[in-house]
């Protein structure tokens, strides 16, 4: 039996690494009778196939399937998180965390199985990003691993608040701050010294960077707080709010950086051979 009907196709922009794979992935669903949608990042990959916008992708597929890195996958799960469209990886990038299936027969056999409804599937949180100046918010934007706080263009010591559901935590001096997600954590935080946290906890880590005391240790904090990063340095040039490492917005003295969970989650699908903790110690190289 067919779990899904319709599949969205997305890859990295420009990446003729990844074609071989698209039409091993599309000669797989047209076998089970599945439509495939291929998203506009594919333009110049496929001849002669028509390609549609990732809106139309979320409105109109009820499966994501993305083939790259995990750099691939986050663009994804910030454009399509509002159509609660679930997303499956193809790992055509390095590392792959989040993108588990190979791009081999094996990979293919295992995707295929997805699409007959045999995987995992996790929720994981995702962050929202405001950036506030005199109470308006001036830019946004979402976040699957992290956001980062950060002085733009030099390497300087910011001054910062930090406040939970308007109740001040600590005041800050260090090169910024990261405020990631469970998924996230085995990111930029992780190579800041901070924990790793499980998928399926829920809760957000809040790791400065490089803090100016000994003191100064990762929080991790509820996922239904509120949390506030003002920033009142009157020596700092001007700051940038970076999600994801991918999305940049400025920030400047006197702004402050809203970041929150938002109540939707990413559905992100594994194959029943998933195992988080083999993840760890493939990719981290655990003994």
């Amino acid at each position: 039996m067919i779990s899904f009907k319709r599949v969205g196709l997305l890859v990295k922009i420009n990446d003729e690494s990844v074609a071989p794979t698209i039409s091993a992935v599309q000669e797989r669903m047209a076998a089970l009778g599945v439509e495939s949608l291929l998203s506009h990042s594919m333009e110049g990959l496929v001849d002669n196939q028509k390609t549609v916008s990732i809106d139309e992708i979320g409105q109109n597929c009820d499966l994501a399937i993305v083939i790259g890195g995990d750099g691939t996958l986050l663009h994804a799960a910030r454009d399509l998180v509002d159509y609660d469209v679930p997303i499956v990886g193809v790992n055509r990038g390095r590392l792959g965390f989040l993108v588990d299936i190979p791009p081999n027969e094996k990979g293919l056999d295992q995707l295929e199985a997805v699409i007959k409804g045999q995987y995992i599937e996790e929720k994981r949180i995702m962050l929202h990003t405001r950036i506030l100046r005199e109470g308006e918010c001036v830019n946004s934007a979402y976040a699957f691993n992290d956001t980062i706080v950060r002085v733009r263009d030099v390497l300087q010591i910011m001054d910062f608040d930090i406040t939970i559901d308007d109740v001040l935590v600590t005041h800050q001096r260090a090169d910024g701050l990261i405020v990631a997600t469970p998924s996230g954590s085995t990111a930029y935080a992780l190579s800041n010294g901070g924990p790793i946290v499980g998928p399926s906890v829920d809760a957000v880590v809040l790791q400065p960077i490089c803090p100016h005391t000994l003191t100064s240790r990762a929080l991790m904090v509820d996922a239904k707080s509120r949390i506030r990063m003002h920033l009142w340095d009157d020596q700092m040039l001007e700051a940038q709010v970076v999600c994801d490492g991918q999305v940049y917005m400025d920030a400047t003295l006197g702004d402050m950086i809203e970041v929150r969970c938002m109540e939707k989650r990413v559905r992100l699908l594994h194959p029943e051979t998933y195992d988080y903790h083999r993840v760890l110690r493939e990719k981290l190289n655990w003994a």
